[in-house]
């Protein structure tokens, strides 16, 4: 990455001065903290439904009583031997920023992104899938740790692979471009669309994958996404969660995500 900073020692607070105090106040030790080498991060409530049918996860407390920038529920399970962390983070790219280094300072080797964005794509179409190749836009606070404000960046391309394997080998209504990061949802202009299409652009959202694949890039941990399109901002405002198709769609996501996780262990590319 061309704009990388070296991370210096001289910040006023850390990840691992966060833990510290976190081990001292709760009285527990600093491996109680761990968390297993693959994470998703994840906002939808259908998402925590199938990962309870099929990983078994159970609520765990971590970090979100002594640092509010870890709010969020934590799980953990197993799928079929692997050791899997799933939390539901604050939106937005400033906590994703926190928690991300929070995430590799206990252990997380691999993170995957899992949830909706607004499909803008040409020929995307509510509830498609969308794997990003690339994060690009100037939102995010992945300028504060050196990537440069036009910089495009590249998405693990062997796991963006598997992901794209994994999803054209269940459903065809998948799309593989680059991701916009806006903060602002309500001064995006079909001009801006248009323009981003020509870029190869397929989905926005605001700000997390930019974070999420400077941060990993980094401190050289492997990365990834998957989103499905829960807004088409071309065709206006509408509402597919509640319904059946959306609860299918993301099952179908977390499905995806979960056999994606278990090539990615037998490959040992971590």
């Amino acid at each position: 990455m061309s704009g990388i900073l070296e991370m210096s020692e001289n910040y006023c607070i850390t990840s691992e001065d966060v833990i510290k105090t976190a081990v001292k106040a709760s009285k527990k030790k600093r491996e109680d903290f761990n968390v297993g080498p693959y994470v998703i991060l994840f906002f939808s409530g259908s998402l925590l439904e199938y990962l309870k049918k099929e990983v078994n996860v159970e609520k765990i407390e971590w970090l979100a009583p002594y640092h509010p920038y870890a709010a969020g529920e934590m799980f953990k399970g197993n799928y079929q031997g692997i050791s899997i962390t799933a939390i539901s983070p604050p939106m937005g790219a400033s906590p994703i920023s926190s928690l991300t280094e929070d995430l590799i300072s206990c252990g997380a080797k691999i993170i995957l992104l899992v949830c909706g964005a607004w499909g803008i794509g040409r020929n995307v179409k509510l509830l498609d899938y969308l794997i990003p190749t690339h994060g690009i836009g100037i939102d995010g606070t992945s300028i504060h740790y050196g990537r440069e404000l036009d910089e495009e960046l590249e998405i693990d391309p062997e796991i963006v692979e598997i992901l794209v394997n994994e999803t054209k080998s269940r459903t065809n209504n998948y799309h593989v471009g680059k991701n916009y990061s806006k903060e602002a949802f309500y001064t995006i202009t079909c001009e801006e669309i248009g323009k981003l299409q020509n870029k190869g652009v397929i989905s926005m959202e605001n700000g997390e994958l930019n974070v999420l694949a400077t941060i990993c890039k980094l401190k050289g941990v492997r990365f990834g996404a998957i989103f499905y399109s829960y807004c088409n901002l071309l065709e206006g405002w509408k509402i597919p969660w509640g319904s059946e198709n959306y609860r299918e769609c993301v099952y179908l996501e977390a499905e995806i995500v979960l056999t994606t996780i278990k090539r990615i262990d037998s490959m040992k590319i971590s």
